[in-house]
């Protein structure tokens, strides 16, 4: 008896799974964004009153995108909490983000900007990617453990950090259920087809960033066809 895959469904957070093949769209305020800031700059930059208190933040940009393709003549129109020096912040720093097309020049997009305090710590977390590739089935079925031992459903959680391609480095399995399937091994192996938007959907640096993989195996046996 073989295996086939039902399912296999990856997300980059419990509550954002996707179908194989299929990811995030990055261009979910109206732009690709192929250049923004990174995890340092956002420390570098955090006000200095939200870092003394430790206090997160958000703010919602209006920006205009200019011929070179970075956002200008940015406005804040949503600043929560007020009073910290998120607002001025997030409009200097919204001047890293470039643009992939140039028909986006002249056109005005909305820009979330969130402010962690994870990233004065080196703990910065992805939680909401935009995907710019994965692996494909075909991907998949190549990472199958040798020997058919009966499991067909293996849950694998990786662990690593976001590099400045957007590919994932450092990687290492921090969990697999039911362990010692070998199917840990052969997630490690499909991290190479990820990458990731340099800007979260929530707006968040994802550069420097560390993201929790999960990886969900569900294979169905099927009997060889009838001769």
């Amino acid at each position: 008896m073989s295996l086939k895959i039902a399912l296999m469904a990856v997300s980059a957070a419990a509550a954002a799974a996707c179908a194989v093949a299929a990811y995030a769209d990055p261009r979910a305020d109206g732009a690709t964004w192929v250049e923004a800031p990174t995890v340092a700059d956002i420390a570098a930059a955090y006000p200095a009153k939200a870092k003394a208190a430790n206090i997160g933040g958000t703010v919602t940009l209006t920006c205009a995108i200019g011929r070179d393709l970075h956002p200008r003549d940015c406005e804040a129109l949503k600043e929560k909490p007020g009073l910290y020096g998120f607002a001025p912040v997030a409009r200097k720093l919204a001047e890293k983000l470039k643009a992939s097309e140039s028909d986006m020049i002249g056109k005005n997009v909305f820009i979330p900007v969130t402010f962690d305090p994870a990233v004065l710590t080196g703990a910065a977390m992805v939680t909401k990617p935009a995907w710019t590739a994965a692996p494909g089935i075909e991907d998949y079925r190549a990472t199958f453990p040798v020997a058919q031992n009966g499991v067909n459903d293996v849950r694998v959680v990786l662990g690593c950090t976001v590099a400045a391609d957007g590919s994932l480095g450092g990687c290492a399995v921090a969990q697999e259920t039911p362990a010692g399937q070998g199917y840990g091994a052969g997630a490690l192996a499909l991290t190479a087809k990820f990458r990731m938007a340099p800007w979260s959907t929530d707006g968040e640096p994802t550069v420097g960033a560390k993201i929790r993989l999960p990886i969900h195996y569900v294979l169905t046996p099927v009997a060889p066809a009838a001769k």
